[in-house]
């Protein structure tokens, strides 16, 4: 999770790049918020996910002594 200083120095640079714009800290705060929390999800494991998430379908089983056959 990004931290309070991560998030307000990133947010810093995004309103140094637009050029010091006044009034929207708050914009470049939760931009800068966001951008962060995207980073983290794409850098996340695909198995840690998976595990996290029940609404991500989980590998079919490959159990061979299951195939063929109905319950």
């Amino acid at each position: 999770m990004a931290t309070e200083e991560q998030i307000r120095e990133l947010a810093y640079n995004i309103w140094e790049q637009e050029g010091r714009p006044d009034g929207k800290d708050q914009e470049h705060y939760y931009s800068a918020k966001r951008m962060l929390e995207e980073r983290e999800a794409a850098m996340a494991p695909t198995s840690q996910l998976q595990s996290a998430s029940p609404l991500l379908p989980q590998p079919a089983s490959t159990n061979p002594s299951r195939r063929g056959r109905r319950g």
